[in-house]
């Protein structure tokens, strides 16, 4: 595959057992309106939910670029501090009952200009151990969370978390 190819094939999408994100919808504008699913995750407690996946078998050994599309619940400005990381789950090898120790990548984007537009954000990962040595067509879990106690997230209210993208980089 070539750098910026989508590699990573989403299959479920699920809040952690505590501190999680909560499922929800934003209106659309037409009529009827669409109801736009989104995850809302909170401006004062850190919230997660775990994206799991495959990489594409065909998947060339770079490092992973993980888009995040998402928009605010009412705010016009400030900033969001996004957080993932990346479990790997190897054939015949991992246990999923067994713990793991989450290592975060992050990003501070800034809030779109009007609330319900989408930003599209990007946190980057290079090959390795900083994507837990994720290879070719292994599961993996992709923790996500709003660093909402960091003092560079200034947004307030819900950010909300449309869509999730995995492509090489």
């Amino acid at each position: 595959m070539a750098t910026g190819d989508v590699v990573g094939v989403i299959y479920a999408i699920n809040p952690t057992a505590t501190a999680y994100a909560t499922p929800d919808s934003r209106p659309g504008g037409s009529s009827p309106a669409e109801a736009v699913p989104v995850w809302d995750f909170d401006d004062t407690t850190d919230e997660y939910i775990d994206v799991y996946g495959v990489l594409a078998t065909n998947y060339s050994g770079g490092g992973l670029t993980v888009a995040l599309y998402w928009s605010a619940t009412s705010a016009t400005s400030g900033a969001v501090v996004w957080r993932a990381a990346i479990r790997r789950i190897a054939d015949d090898a991992d246990d999923v009952d067994a713990s793991q120790t989450y290592d975060f990548n992050s990003v501070t984007a800034t809030t779109a200009s009007a609330s319900g537009e989408v930003d599209y954000t990007t946190i980057t990962f290079t090959s390795g151990a900083d994507m837990d040595s994720l290879a070719a067509g292994e599961q993996f879990i992709l923790r996500l969370t709003r660093d909402a106690d960091n003092g560079s997230d200034t947004m307030t209210g819900d950010a909300e978390l449309h869509a999730v993208v995995v492509r090489e980089t």
